[in-house]
């Protein structure tokens, strides 16, 4: 006979229920599209079950975007630790970052900036700064200490555009019929990031 489980079982389950419906509403429509009775009826729970858990959308949103940026960080680690080359290594950090991710992380900002409170806004961006723009800005600046940046252009700026750079490929949405495979949009992005448009007068 099955075991029956314990309270702190059934409210653990039912968390992560809630969480996992959240994040995929969330991520696909924004903050302000997605309703608590929305999450709470694809989730399969009563309203008032969902506030148990959580007190207001804010906060549930809160711990979706804490349980996202953990999981991202844990797997961005072991590619900033790998020795290749930096095309292959940028490469690998924005394939991760491309399918690991449930949304365009321009959607992600904009609820962050338009949506949450002040205090939220300010806990959220240091997540988003910790988990998005670090790594890359680490990466940029392995290349700004050996002089592979272009004079007056800063870690922190190359960072920031890498990463608005690929919004459009989030979700397979933004390639304009495009035939080309995600990874073959993403090597000739790299390669326009790393040498330009125009050819260079010598």
């Amino acid at each position: 006979m099955e075991k029956k489980r314990t309270r702190a079982e059934e409210l653990g389950i039912t968390r992560k229920k809630i969480l996992d419906t959240a994040r995929d509403l969330f991520m696909e429509k924004g903050y302000r599209a997605v309703s608590t009775r929305e999450i709470a009826k694809i989730a399969k729970i009563t309203q008032p079950a969902l506030y148990h858990h959580f007190e207001d959308k804010e906060s549930l949103y809160i711990e979706v975007v804490r349980e996202l940026t953990q999981n991202i960080q844990v797997e961005m680690h072991p590619i900033l630790q790998m020795n290749k080359v930096k095309e292959e290594q940028l490469h690998d950090m924005l394939m991760m970052l491309i399918e690991e991710h449930p949304t365009n992380i321009l959607l992600m900002i904009h609820d962050i900036l338009n949506e949450m409170k002040p205090e939220n806004q300010y806990l959220l961006y240091k997540l988003w700064q910790q988990t998005y723009l670090k790594p890359f800005q680490d990466f940029f600046e392995r290349l700004e200490s050996a002089g592979e940046l272009r004079t007056g252009v800063s870690a922190e700026t190359a960072a920031r555009y890498c990463l608005s750079t690929i919004s459009p490929l989030f979700s397979g949405k933004g390639s304009f019929g495009q035939k080309q495979t995600t990874t073959e949009q993403i090597d000739e992005l790299i390669n326009l990031m790393m040498f330009g448009l125009c050819k260079k007068e010598v």
